[in-house]
């Protein structure tokens, strides 16, 4: 709990700063925005999946890593049913509200929380979790809200995440300048996109307080049982199992702000989601930690 409120308090005020900053909007602010975000695409993202591809031990347990791939493939499957079902009842467009249901911060909140519960295997194993999301999200995702599949192959993501994959199987260790490089650009990184969402969140008025909570609660509540399903379907136990579960709980991911923004879906949705569900997950984290 203390390690979850550590990180969830270091995240809520960036958000805050790019919330107050977005009642001083002006066309130079947004102007910015716009530069950050095809930066972060083209540049910072693809970065920080390649090291992360790149720094998965060659150790892995290959059978364990496989059933990870299996539930979160599963679970973003179930999220896609969830999104269709919440757009037909608020009659909101699916490219609008599907990335934050389907799409969970897999990457700076579970792999800590994996990692301190769970240890070096658990880490890894969230890892693995965040790889399979990140694809799925700049593959699908980018379908979803773009509409194109060329838009997929316009993208650097994958190509960077081909060069990770390669550098592992030859065995090529990362350099520690290279590897202290990465941790720097993850941390500023996830600091500039966190006050970005915070820019782009509206204030949640009673006549929307509904739909987006219900899309909180189906990407955390949804996830986790998904997951849970999924896991008494395959068998799924230890380490491989609570690392699944926690991680498919967590709150949107805040590539979804992403994406919605640069795509022209409704990022301000998005970024209420990413918002409310940060501030969430201090009740539902706990929840699910108790009831794992």
């Amino acid at each position: 709990m203390n390690l979850l409120l550590n990180l969830v308090s270091k995240i809520l005020p960036f958000i805050a700063i790019g919330y107050l900053a977005g009642r001083l909007k002006s066309g130079r602010i947004e102007n910015i925005i716009k530069s950050f975000v095809e930066f972060s695409l083209n540049i910072l993202i693809p970065l920080f999946v390649f090291f992360t591809v790149w720094s998965i031990p060659p150790s892995l347990d290959i059978l364990s890593a496989g059933r990870v791939i299996l539930i979160s493939v599963s679970v973003v499957v179930a999220g896609a049913f969830y999104a269709a079902l919440f757009s037909r009842i608020f009659q909101s467009k699916f490219k609008d509200i599907a990335l934050p249901i389907m799409f969970m911060n897999s990457a700076y909140l579970a792999i800590p929380l994996n990692a301190l519960l769970f240890g070096r295997e658990g880490m890894f194993l969230a890892i693995v979790y965040n790889i399979v999301i990140t694809f799925l999200h700049f593959s699908a995702g980018i379908l979803i809200v773009s509409g194109s599949f060329k838009e997929i192959l316009k993208l650097p993501i994958l190509y960077f995440a081909a060069a990770g994959i390669i550098l592992n199987i030859l065995g090529i260790n990362m350099p520690r300048e290279i590897s202290v490089f990465s941790n720097l650009l993850s941390a500023v990184t996830l600091s500039v996109m966190l006050m970005l969402v915070g820019y782009q969140a509206c204030p949640v008025y009673d006549s929307v307080l509904l739909k987006t909570s219900s899309a909180v609660v189906l990407r955390m509540a949804g996830g986790f049982f998904s997951a849970l399903l999924f896991c008494e379907i395959f068998g799924i136990i230890d380490v491989t199992r609570q690392v699944c579960l926690l991680t498919s709980g967590m709150p949107a991911a805040v590539n979804s702000y992403i994406l919605a923004k640069r795509y022209g879906a409704d990022f301000s949705f998005a970024a209420s989601a990413i918002s409310i569900g940060l501030i969430a997950s201090l009740i539902f984290i706990p929840f699910i930690l108790w009831l794992m």
